[in-house]
């Protein structure tokens, strides 16, 4: 486990107070297409990004700790607030190359050119705003190491980040305090 997936699960327990208890939820989108993973997917649709489309079976929910009392989520970040005036990763749900498995199977210029083709494609789908909406829509809020803040106080946006591993693109989710 890298040690800033370690400090953060660690945060996570720390927040087990006052009938909040451990309970990740992860958002996994599960794409259209043949083949056993997202690459395969990826080449099998011929790198068209019309073709490759989030399915309907999704659960798109995010979150950290839970309150059974209260049954509400929310989501833990270890940061301040006064780190949040600027954008930082929260989520990274959309497919990415991740593996040396996957290395094998797809060049990094014909993979990145599909992360770009498909990030060009969807800026007008509402794919992006729905992703969003399902990853904030069980989570009241976010706690951080100076406590609670309520999702509205929160901006989201979805980006392309171009110097993820190895060099291989990745889609994003960031976020900042308004």
């Amino acid at each position: 486990m890298q040690k800033r997936a370690k400090v953060g699960v660690d945060f996570e327990k720390d927040c087990e107070i006052d009938g909040w208890v451990r309970k990740t939820k992860s958002p996994k989108l599960k794409w259209n297409g043949n083949g056993k993973d997202n690459v395969d997917k990826i080449i099998n649709c011929r790198f068209n990004p019309s073709l490759f489309t989030l399915s309907e079976n999704n659960d798109l929910s995010k979150y950290d700790i839970y309150n059974p009392t209260l049954n509400t989520f929310r989501e833990v970040k270890r940061y301040t607030k006064s780190k949040l005036k600027s954008w930082k990763m929260y989520s990274e749900p959309y497919f990415k190359i991740a593996s040396k498995t996957s290395l094998d199977k797809i060049g990094k210029e014909e993979y990145n050119s599909f992360v770009q083709k498909f990030w060009d494609y969807n800026q007008d789908t509402g794919l992006f705003e729905k992703v969003l909406h399902g990853i904030n829509v069980l989570s009241e809020g976010i706690v951080l190491i100076d406590g609670f803040v309520p999702k509205e106080e929160f901006e989201f946006r979805t980006v392309i980040v171009k110097t993820a591993w190895k060099g291989y693109y990745r889609i994003t989710i960031e976020f900042k305090l308004r």
